[in-house]
């Protein structure tokens, strides 16, 4: 651009030294005065093309003169102008949709495919690729980024809906016949060739933990809450009791007073003087004896400080503690004599029910009915953020032990090999028997992604075009067109010679008319 500025510099600069020449040397020459009016145009010309390129870019001379500088006083326009034009024009969207559709992915994979470079390119970037992702799984930044992924998509999902939508459809299905099939044959299998000894252990261990929480919730229970009430049943029934044998009650009491009175001479004689003088009655002595067991009974009911009522507690609270061990013991004993007589029977039941032609339909209508159930939903709601939990724990889970057990499948060279020449290859003959159906898609689908980033185009110029500073615009506009723009001051200067030389001519004829 700079030559091209230097010449039409040199043009402009020519033709005002021949107009200043002939000026001062001027003479009645006709050649003379033909170069002065050629001179002259073309200094006109030159020059006003020089005033209308220098006013796009800047002032001409530094002067302020109105309708110059154009290009940074309107410099929004033009951004505008710009973005909207290669976005809607050179670029736009039937434009980008045409050029698309002429695209052949498929083509253009198999071409590539038949390089064996290329192939190897490939196969090279992905166990390089490969292998970074699976040396980033064993750093705790990919426990976090798994756990924040897998956590957001669970706990996104309404499990419930999604089994009670699916559940119905699933046991229809072929896939839950062939499940339940292969899981059926598992089941009788494990269960013909366990050992009785063994199940019963295993649900004697499963049951244990169990039993022996509840075990300790209910003697806590009975100490807390059920045993003062069971003492007060008891002295119910202690005054039942002897309401309803006062009789024997006092005849015992009454032969207790005749025995002692026969253990010696000195108390025979004693009892025998005050029975006589009615100092002692032996019915009334039974009766009140009754009538104060039956104050101290009601007393032990009534008071809960009473004394004797807290030695009886606290002698039955250290008796449960002390035997909690011998009565979980009792429990877990008698639970496997039951499990131990009965696990024949209940091995041949389970067989026989699942060998019964209807026992997968039945299942599946326990499971339906189960799903559409409150008992599940109530379950579900109480129990959701635990359930989420347990879900994603497993999956994030599965998924770091796939890749340990498939470790080897790509750090074994020999192995990547192998199954990349398998899947590329399968993947090939998919792409030659299913050409038009990928063209279409990856078509489809790169249209779809065009049209909805498309005003992006627009974004990204007009953006760019903003972050120029107004000399460097002017740079970039000058580099792309300054030489076309150099060439109109050339042709102004040479148009104007020609003017000139036409004018003069003209003038010399009308003189001599």
């Amino acid at each position: 651009m700079n030559d091209k500025k230097k010449l039409a510099n040199i043009f402009l600069l020519s033709s005002i030294a021949v107009f200043l020449i002939c000026h001062i040397f001027a003479t009645q020459n006709l050649v003379i005065y033909i170069l002065q009016k050629v001179s002259e145009a073309a200094v006109v010309g030159g020059f006003a093309d020089w005033f209308a390129v220098s006013a796009l870019f800047r002032h001409p001379l530094g002067l302020k003169i109105p309708h110059t500088n154009i290009i940074e006083n309107n410099r929004q326009k033009l951004i505008d102008s710009i973005s909207k034009t290669v976005s809607d024009t050179w670029l736009s969207k039937t434009y980008l949709t045409v050029q698309i559709n002429n695209i052949n992915p498929s083509d253009i994979i198999l071409n590539l495919s038949k390089k064996q470079r290329h192939i190897n390119s490939l196969k090279n970037f992905i166990r390089k690729y490969i292998l970074k992702i699976l040396a980033f799984t064993y750093t705790k930044q990919f426990d976090s980024v798994l756990q924040k992924y897998v956590d957001t998509y669970i706990y996104k999902l309404n499990l419930y809906d999604f089994f009670q939508k699916n559940a119905k459809n699933f046991f229809e299905s072929n896939l839950y016949q062939e499940l339940y099939n292969s899981i059926s044959t598992k089941i009788k299998h494990y269960i013909t060739n366990i050992n009785n000894k063994t199940i019963c252990e295993l649900i004697i261990k499963e049951i244990d933990t169990n039993v022996e929480t509840k075990l300790s919730q209910t003697l806590k229970n009975i100490v807390d809450k059920k045993l003062d009430s069971i003492i007060e049943n008891l002295c119910d029934f202690l005054e039942l009791l002897i309401e309803y044998n006062a009789d024997t009650i006092s005849n015992y009491i009454e032969n207790f007073i005749e025995s002692y009175k026969n253990k010696t001479i000195s108390k025979d004689i004693i009892i025998t003087l005050l029975e006589g003088f009615n100092i002692i009655d032996k019915k009334a002595l039974s009766q009140d004896l009754i009538e104060q067991l039956k104050s101290l009974i009601l007393e032990i009911k009534q008071n809960k400080t009473n004394k004797i009522r807290l030695s009886i507690k606290n002698y039955a609270t250290n008796q449960i503690y002390e035997n909690q061990t011998k009565i979980h013991s009792y429990i877990i004993e008698f639970l496997y004599s039951i499990l131990n007589q009965n696990i024949d029977k209940f091995k041949n039941y389970i067989v026989k029910y699942l060998d019964n032609e209807n026992a997968s339909r039945k299942i599946a209508k326990w499971i339906n009915w189960f799903i559409d159930s409150d008992i599940l939903s109530e379950f579900y709601k109480q129990n959701e953020f635990n359930i989420k939990m347990l879900i994603s724990i497993k999956i994030q889970k599965s998924i770091k032990n796939a890749i340990i057990q498939n470790k080897s499948l790509i750090t074994n060279k020999i192995n990547f090999d192998k199954n990349f020449n398998y899947i590329y290859n399968y993947l090939i003959n998919q792409l030659l028997q299913h050409k038009n159906e990928f063209n279409n898609f990856v078509k489809k689908k790169l249209i779809y992604i065009m049209k909805q980033n498309h005003y992006l185009i627009g974004k990204t110029v007009k953006q760019y075009l903003n972050n120029l500073q107004h000399e460097q615009l002017i740079n970039q506009i000058e580099s792309k067109v300054g030489n076309d723009l150099q060439y109109i001051r050339i042709n102004g200067s040479i148009v104007g010679s020609i003017i000139g030389f036409v004018i003069a001519i003209a003038s010399l004829i009308i003189k001599k008319i």
